[in-house]
């Protein structure tokens, strides 16, 4: 997940751009090429009304952009213009622009009907495109993913297509590499091939229902293309049976971007709400609808590269980042309204010459190609880890096991990364994991890998570059006190093992090695000493691992093939095991695919929908009474959980029908299964001068146990709610979750009973009721004492147990509830009588207090003071 961190970056988009040597024409090429960048510095559109627009390359690296009669290329890390390609006479104007999937064609679309095809060339060697002089001899410092330096880069334009029969064109879409281009125009959507050849035609109205409405934009979803039309309408139409349907109805649309990661199209619409769609068995139906937090036009909208988040940008000049399933992460406001947002660093262009650059910091929740370490032990969970461009954050989460005074345990603890390796293959950060006792935390970017320990700062990297270059990590976790990397290395799939406990640098000779059999990991998981992998050729291979300190053993078990699984493999965020007491007979997975979470058989293939809405996915491993695991997750706006306990797997059940919903304030990102609590990071921000806006990460905490007892004892479960409530009696909130847990079930009173049943079991039982019926408006204390055998007999019982103060607390309640001075008289009396032989002097002063307060004279007082007399009477 994403938020925002204080600082933005301002980028002016007129840089001036390398002096490049011109690069040789093609042969065979006939017309004359417009002049290309000379050094001048660029002139960006002149007013501010014109709008230009903008393709990110495919690799995520390159940004193209198009103004009337100009094409720009741009390099994002770092941010300069590489090159400019400046038409002389242009017949019409450019309307869009859009890359070879290879990222070395641009294909520009104008209004003539002409399609330029424009090569970009150069790159393969560095090139020092801005040259700075200095009186003295001068180093510079580079950044986070920058030095491989300026790539010298240029375009050429190597001939025009002419589609102009069809009608003036409209926008393009880059289809696949085999498929080519989609042009539309005003009549018909046009298909031609990446070599020229136009292809197969479809008229605009076997879209759309208004003649009269034109294109604005397409999208590419699977074998399906959403169509964006002027009136606000967008239509989605299938390629393969032809059949239509329109989405957001009732709604006007004004953009629509669509994550192939998650499988969710967002449509944002004029009133400034957003709407989400998911796919399911290839259609889209809507999974959430968010009403306009800023009430304007969503102008842009852009999936973050991993599908965990998207942005948004409002006419407003707002910017909000929201979660996949729509829960708002954070909200900025830049200087005018953005017409293209791009990620990496989250970029947002303006109208005009300049854009700005929002630093963002991430919570690594698992994703495709990536392993949920954080989600396979439960030890792991209690930590939140967040990264940033260059930092890692890390909070132990210590909500209630903190020492008093220990405010360190309950702040953030920075780390700054190496910066050798951050610029040149460690940015972005794609892995992140934590160790179990959070000493280490292991990152991984594009190629390489680097271990940190937090005590002393130390990172330790592999022990040359070539090292660095050959690996590439697809998934990381902890595994004891090894680092588990499952990568390439050299193209060659492997697992490997590096010690926590060597010195020096990491070292790809000395790790330990297992080969994958040739095939490419997609994700890896691991609970106790079992690792699964998922693989490229759609087997789970199980491995079991034996570590003591830093000697390792690992043996391959078995691979189960889930090739049958009805489950696009593409999207699959997570694989992990669900744990059971037969694992080696039935093999059950669990599969977060998209927005999807499933429970896979290995052996039937048969998959069990658990939810349609889940974005991220926890597994508490650790034993509760009778439950053997707990399964999270969050849908953007509730945190649910299934119970697994053990009697369930031995009897072939999947998972026990116990499911509890909690609203947290906050965004989770982990479970402290050992405290009953779900952590999450919020946004927070403050005003200084009310000008300058600074964003702050809390992190909160909520306790989910008494949702979890509440939703066991509904369904009929009092021994295993017993069980579980028992595991947590020795933390020092546990009466106050109780009292919750009580409070809650006021209204129900069948519920009432079984809660009042389970809390008789437990120490801080009469606490409890006092403390809830205190805090309780008095017309729910009938219901609740006719559980517990009235109100006397409660106060009968305090009193045999010897809770004084309890007891105490309780003549308000007799006071309300029994009827006539002669029935609560004689309690009031005995407890008196009780209190003076503790010698508890300041509950003495309270009952005679609430003697005074209720008697009716003087007299009435001194007749009950009067029995008091004797051995032990109050001087």
């Amino acid at each position: 997940m994403y938020w925002r961190l204080n600082c933005a970056e301002h980028l002016v988009l007129g840089h001036e751009a390398p002096k490049l040597p011109k690069p040789q024409r093609a042969p065979g090429l006939t017309r004359q090429r417009s002049s290309t960048y000379s050094g001048t510095s660029p002139t960006m559109p002149a007013t501010q009304s014109e709008q230009m627009k903008w393709a990110m390359g495919p690799s995520g690296r390159l940004l193209a952009g198009i103004s009337s009669q100009t094409v720009y290329l741009w390099q994002l890390q770092p941010f300069v213009l590489l090159s400019k390609l400046e038409y002389d006479e242009v017949d019409g104007s450019m309307v869009d622009v859009v890359w070879h999937p290879r990222e070395h064609l641009l294909w520009v679309v104008l209004t003539s009907g002409q399609v330029y095809e424009v090569s970009v060339v150069g790159g393969s060697e560095q090139q020092q495109a801005l040259e700075y002089r200095f009186r003295t001899e001068h180093y510079w410092a580079q950044g986070v993913g920058e030095e491989g330096g300026i790539r010298g880069r240029s375009m050429v334009h190597e001939r025009t297509l002419l589609v102009e029969e069809h009608g003036s064109p409209l926008c393009a879409l880059a289809l696949p590499l085999d498929d080519g281009v989609q042009v539309a125009t005003r009549s018909r959507i046009v298909r031609i091939a990446w070599d020229g050849l136009i292809g197969h035609t479809m008229v605009v109205g076997e879209v759309a229902e208004d003649p009269l409405a034109q294109l604005v934009c397409m999208v590419g979803v699977e074998q399906q293309r959403a169509y964006l039309f002027s009136d606000g309408s967008l239509w989605v139409h299938s390629a393969d049976t032809g059949a239509r349907s329109q989405l957001a109805a009732g709604h006007v649309a004004t953009s629509v971007a669509y994550s192939a990661m998650s499988g969710i199209l967002a449509v944002g619409t004029r009133a400034g709400g957003m709407l989400l769609f998911a796919e399911q068995a290839g259609l889209l139906r809507e999974t959430r609808h968010l009403r306009g937090m800023q009430s304007s036009a969503i102008t842009a909208l852009a999936w973050s590269p991993d599908g965990h988040a998207i942005a948004c940008a409002h006419r407003s000049g707002h910017v909000t980042v929201r979660s996949a399933l729509g829960y708002e992460l954070s909200t900025s406001r830049v200087r005018s309204p953005a017409w293209f947002l791009c990620w990496g660093r989250l970029r947002v262009f303006v109208m005009g010459h300049t854009a700005d650059a929002l630093p963002l910091v991430r919570a690594s929740l698992g994703c495709a190609g990536a392993a949920a370490a954080a989600a396979a032990v439960a030890s792991e969970a209690t930590r939140v880890c967040l990264v940033s461009d260059d930092k890692l954050l890390l909070h132990d989460c210590g909500f209630g096991v903190a020492a008093p005074g220990d405010v360190a345990a309950l702040q953030w603890r920075v780390v700054q990364m190496p910066g050798a390796y951050m610029a040149m293959w460690g940015w972005p950060p794609e892995h992140t994991a934590v160790s179990g006792d959070g000493l280490h935390v292991a990152v991984a970017g594009r190629r390489g890998l680097a271990v940190v320990s937090i005590k002393t700062g130390a990172w330790r990297l592999l022990r040359t570059r070539q090292q660095e270059a050959s690996l590439r990590v697809s998934g990381l976790l902890w595994l004891g006190n090894h680092v588990v990397a499952a990568c390439t290395v050299d193209g060659l799939p492997q697992l490997l093992f590096f010690a926590r406990g060597s010195r020096g640098a990491l070292d790809l000779d000395t790790a330990h090695a297992e080969a994958l059999g040739g095939v490419a990991p997609l994700c890896v998981s691991c609970h106790d000493a079992l690792l699964l992998v998922l693989c490229a050729d759609l087997r789970v291979r199980q491995y079991d691992v034996f570590a003591q300190g830093d000697s390792l053993r690992v043996s391959f078990s078995r691979s189960v093939d889930v090739r049958g699984a009805n489950v696009c493999w593409r999207r699959v965020r997570s694989l992990q095991w669900v744990p059971g007491a037969r694992f080696d007979r039935r093999p059950m997975f669990l599969v977060h695919e998209g927005a999807r979470l499933c429970v896979l058989d290995g052996l039937t293939q048969e998959v069990r929908v658990l939810a349609e809405r889940a974005e991220h996915v926890i597994i508490s491993g650790v034993h509760f009474g009778n439950m053997h695991s707990t399964v999270w997750w969050f849908t953007g706006s509730e945190l649910c959980a299934a119970l697994i306990s053990l009697e369930d797997f031995m009897d072939g059940s999947a998972t026990m029908d116990v499911r509890m919903h909690v609203r947290p304030e906050f965004y989770p990102v982990a479970i402290a299964a050992d405290r009953g609590m779900a952590v999450g990071v919020d946004q927070d921000w403050t005003l200084e001068e009310g000008v300058v806006g600074l964003a702050h990460l809390p992190v909160r905490a909520k306790l989910y146990l008494p949702s979890v007892l509440e939703r066991m004892l509904s369904l009929g479960f009092e021994q295993d709610a017993l069980l579980y409530a028992a595991c947590f009696e020795h933390l020092d909130f546990f009466g106050h979750a109780m009292e919750i847990l009580l409070h809650e079930s006021l209204e129900q009173r069948e519920l009432l009973r079984r809660v009042v049943s389970m809390l008789e079991n437990f120490q801080c039982f009469y606490e409890v009721v006092v403390h809830c019926a205190r805090k309780t408006e008095a017309a729910f204390w009938p219901c609740l004492f006719e559980c517990l055998g009235g109100s006397e007999e409660f106060f009968q019982r305090c009193l045999a147990a010897g809770k004084l103060e309890t007891a105490t607390q309780c003549l308000i309640i007799l006071q309300t509830l029994l009827e006539g001075r002669e029935v609560i008289e004689p309690n009031v009396l005995l407890l008196l009588r009780r209190v003076v032989e503790a010698e508890n002097r300041s509950l003495c002063v309270e009952i005679l207090r609430f003697i005074k307060m209720t008697a009716e004279s003087d007299t009435t007082m001194r007749t009950m003071l009067g029995r008091l007399r004797g051995p032990n009477s109050i001087s």
